[in-house]
């Protein structure tokens, strides 16, 4: 019978080190702004996005079920850091926004993620991280292409993928 030292397993190690730095990143965020790093994304993709989604976009962007989605900014909206407005191209939908509130929070919920990353990489030379960095992205191009797994347009456009009908994924 063979043995498998998962604890020392690069898979291992990135779950182990992903889920910390979540965790970390939830609750510096919840002490200093009153967000979920759930809520986080969801501001972030806004603010990476002019501002406005339609709720289906940002579930496609964060690979999120509409249905995982809606509590999140049912939250972001009470707590005043996004509305909902009928989409004026398509009243079936709702688009998103971020609010005044938000905006001048922005400073502050990004210091949150500069703080992590700081402690993250304390007494790492930039150099490794640079190494770390393009080895990562290398293993999950080679993870999705091998398991042909679709992905958000934006990483096929980051790929330089020139067409979805090169990954066989539909994303629309």
């Amino acid at each position: 019978m063979q043995n498998f030292d998962f604890e020392n397993s690069i898979g291992f190690i990135i779950n182990r080190t992903g889920k910390v730095l979540i965790h970390a990143f939830d609750q510096e965020l919840r002490k200093e702004v009153g967000i979920t790093f759930s809520q986080w994304k969801v501001i972030i993709t806004l603010v990476n996005n002019d501002d406005s989604l339609t709720q289906k976009e940002i579930a496609d962007k964060l690979g999120l079920e509409g249905p995982t989605l809606i509590p999140i900014i049912d939250k972001l909206e009470k707590d005043g850091f996004v509305i909902r407005k009928v989409d004026n191209n398509d009243r079936r939908n709702n688009r998103i926004y971020l609010t005044g509130k938000t905006k001048n929070d922005l400073d502050l919920i990004i210091n949150c993620g500069f703080k992590i990353k700081k402690i993250l990489m304390k007494d790492i030379p930039e150099e490794n991280m640079a190494i770390t960095k393009r080895t990562l992205e290398n293993m999950w191009h080679n993870i999705q292409d091998e398991f042909d797994l679709c992905t958000p347009v934006n990483d096929k456009q980051k790929r330089n993928l020139l067409s979805e009908d090169i990954s066989g994924c539909n994303n629309s």
